[in-house]
């Protein structure tokens, strides 16, 4: 799913989901993401706001704005689709997806390990392959492409989500941001002028906001709430 409007690709690709036989691999709001998406997960189909020349492996659906969801699914449901493809170098597989979804969620190697019956040394390797295609260092960083692409839509089993939305103070936004951006505790002192003691003073203020325990899920908590764009 590609459009430039966060909303409408955040709407349309909810909508998508929900549709029998239908499953969005992911979103992007430029044509660099979409580009990183497809390689990530190649789709059957993109749906979205450009040219076909930008996406030339794959059919494309148009996305447009005043022509209504009812036409956009006439449109798909006539879409030819490709056998079944091979999974592609460099692309996500299926049970990559999953350890990739336990480890954004700030889940521990052993904790993953446990929740898909596996041994944490299988884990840890699992999520050197990942954050290799992802061209990530960190569970924070790849927390944060997740995020942006949309490519983790539902919440893993067994990972709570808190009830209520707390508010954030200014600075508690700043530094949700920068973990975002995917930056160290060093980085984001750096980027906000403070000191790095400030940044994780205020950090354990955001995390007990959140009920979390670390950045990657500080990360996932503030995007289910909502607390980013």
């Amino acid at each position: 799913m590609h459009s430039s409007d966060l909303l409408t690709s955040d709407a349309v690709a909810t909508w998508l989901d929900a549709l029998p036989g239908w499953l969005v691999v992911g979103t992007a709001c430029t044509l660099e993401d979409l580009v990183l998406l497809c390689r990530l997960r190649p789709p059957d189909v993109v749906v979205g706001q450009l040219a076909p020349e930008l996406v030339p492996e794959f059919p494309l659906v148009p996305l447009c704005p005043t022509c209504g969801l009812a036409s956009l699914r006439a449109s798909l449901e006539h879409v030819p689709l490709a056998p079944l493809r091979r999974v592609a170098p460099g692309a996500l597989t299926d049970r990559e997806m999953e350890v990739l979804a336990y480890v954004c969620s700030g889940l521990s190697a052993v904790l993953v390990a446990s929740a898909l019956q596996l041994s944490p040394h299988t884990v840890v390797n699992y999520k050197r392959r990942i954050f290799a295609k992802l061209g990530v260092q960190s569970r924070v960083q790849a927390a944060a492409v997740v995020a942006r692409l949309g490519l983790v839509r539902t919440p893993c089993r067994g990972v709570a989500m808190p009830d209520n939305v707390p508010a954030l103070t200014h600075r508690e936004h700043d530094i949700l941001a920068s973990i975002a951006r995917g930056d160290s505790v060093r980085q984001t002192a750096s980027a906000l002028g403070i000191a790095v003691k400030t940044v994780e003073s205020e950090q354990r203020q955001l995390f007990f906001k959140l009920r979390v325990h670390n950045r990657a899920q500080a990360l996932a908590e503030a995007h289910r709430l909502g607390l980013l764009t």
